[in-house]
């Protein structure tokens, strides 16, 4: 009697321990689920080149922000025409059209795709005194219309793809890239186009985030001091510009952060870095994980210190190589990632102070 006594006190604990574990399972798979269906979603959509496109800049900015923020699931999405700048973006590749997908009817793309076949048709643009004016804001001349047929193509695919499947995407910043399209004239170039697409991002619902790329500053040796600091100077000018005007979400100051770094300090002026490749004028791994940095500085408004983050990986190969030959993945150790780091982030927080002055 006792032993089946004891038998029966046994099986209502283990059903009670059972019971327990399964109550337990339960509730955490309860919190798994609520924890991952409350993630929040970050809509990036990045409008540029291949300053852009290189080492996937939209890419590293994605894996930055989400381990800065665990909790937040970032979506990036790329608008890339080689070699082209915000004016061509948005007057004959109608890269608007992305930026206004969640609103944009069939028949207002279709209307687009209609004017860019028409562009196709001839080799003059169809407005020769805003294509003149453009290129004589930038001190160039006799700039061929047909020169950008080919991108005028890609971009009627482009409208034909959200034709066919339009994703209706609702962007929470759009990222506007310059390239060799800061001009000393006010309202031109960069500031002129940039602002316009700026404009229909802003009446979209989503904030701005002006990328200001360094191309005329990379330095591809080692320096003693600022590499054309009068670009660095007139860059960062036009980014405080339109900071002031646009209220942008966040600037990227490159052309500072660049300067900053080749100043180096009294005790050692200077820098060994390099920004750039020798056999190709874009930005190297050492750029890109610089920019990075800065995006998530600029971004967040916190310092990256501390982050995991520590490697870039060049996407355009030469028998497996990058353009000098080197491995396409750097990997940066301690001191240069917490040096970059740093200077992203005080190069930021001096920018925005800056701005606050004027």
């Amino acid at each position: 009697m006792q032993t089946k006594a004891s038998d029966k006190l046994s099986n209502i604990y283990q059903n009670e321990t059972l019971f327990m574990i399964l109550r337990i399972a339960i509730t955490l798979l309860i919190v798994s689920s609520t924890v991952s269906s409350t993630a929040e979603e970050l809509n990036i959509l990045f409008i540029g080149n291949s300053f852009t496109a290189r080492h996937d800049i939209a890419g590293l900015v994605e894996q930055i922000l989400e381990e800065g923020d665990p909790e937040t699931d970032v979506n990036v999405q790329r608008v890339i025409y080689g070699g082209q700048n915000m004016f061509k973006h948005s007057t004959f590749y109608f890269s608007q059209s992305v930026i206004e997908q969640s609103t944009l009817t069939q028949d207002a793309i279709q209307n687009r795709i209609a004017q860019m076949k028409e562009f196709l048709k001839n080799d003059k643009p169809p407005k020769p005194e805003e294509w003149n004016r453009h290129w004589a804001s930038l001190g160039k001349a006799n700039m061929r219309f047909s020169d950008i047929h080919k991108h005028i193509s890609k971009a009627i695919k482009v409208h034909e793809a959200l034709l066919r499947d339009n994703p209706k995407t609702k962007w929470d910043y759009v990222v506007l890239q310059s390239w060799r399209d800061l001009s000393d004239q006010p309202n031109q170039a960069y500031e002129r186009y940039a602002t316009k697409l700026a404009e229909i991002a802003k009446s979209q619902g989503a904030e701005v985030i002006l990328y200001m790329t360094s191309p005329e500053t990379q330095n591809q040796n080692p320096v003693t001091g600022p590499y054309n600091p009068a670009s660095a100077e007139r860059d960062t000018a036009v980014g405080s510009r339109m900071a002031k005007t646009l209220q942008p979400k966040a600037v990227i100051p490159v052309p500072l952060a660049i300067k900053n770094i080749q100043t180096g300090d009294s005790d050692n002026p200077g820098t060994d870095l390099v920004f750039r490749y020798h056999n190709d004028g874009h930005p190297n791994q050492t750029c890109a994980f610089l920019v990075a940095n800065l995006f998530y500085a600029a971004i967040t408004g916190k310092s990256p210190e501390g982050l995991a983050f520590n490697s870039v990986t060049e996407n355009k190969l030469k028998s497996g190589k990058d353009p000098d030959g080197g491995e396409p993945t750097m990997v940066f150790e301690n001191e240069k990632k917490a040096f970059l780091q740093r200077m992203a982030y005080e190069s930021v927080q001096e920018f925005n102070r800056d701005i606050e002055k004027k």
